[in-house]
């Protein structure tokens, strides 16, 4: 049982961050950045709508995970792949080359946290047989 309520806390979690992230994408006004990604990525349509589309899908596959737990599991291992390369190719060289000022930290880390937490919550759940195929 522990697995499967871990499961329902991190798919709680991606709705409490993804609600307000998304409404704000949603409703801000074009700027110089992205603001879910710490306004430090230049703003562009295609992003914006790319991270509207991605982050909207996580959030609904994260609902129906509150559901049905044991069927969504893999919408996590989504998010550990995608958030472990963005900080791998991004963040890190961005902090290497040009110092950890320039780096988006609000995002990095969440992305971190998720990237730690998700593969511990994922193997609680493993080893309790709670993971569908």
């Amino acid at each position: 049982m522990t697995g499967e309520l871990l499961l329902r806390v991190a798919y709680g979690a991606n709705v409490v961050i993804l609600a307000p992230v998304l409404a704000g994408l949603l409703l801000a006004r074009n700027g110089p950045g992205v603001p879910a990604l710490g306004g430090e990525i230049a703003e562009s349509r295609g992003l914006r709508l790319l991270l509207v589309s991605l982050w909207s899908a996580i959030l609904a596959l994260s609902l129906a995970g509150l559901v049905a737990p044991r069927l969504f599991w893999s919408i996590l291992l989504l998010q550990i792949i995608y958030k472990s390369l963005w900080l791998a190719l991004y963040v890190a060289p961005l902090w290497r080359a040009k110092g950890p000022r320039a780096a988006p930290w609000g995002p990095a880390i969440v992305f971190a946290a998720i990237v730690v937490l998700w593969p511990v919550v994922l193997a609680i759940a493993a080893r309790d047989g709670v993971l569908s195929l």
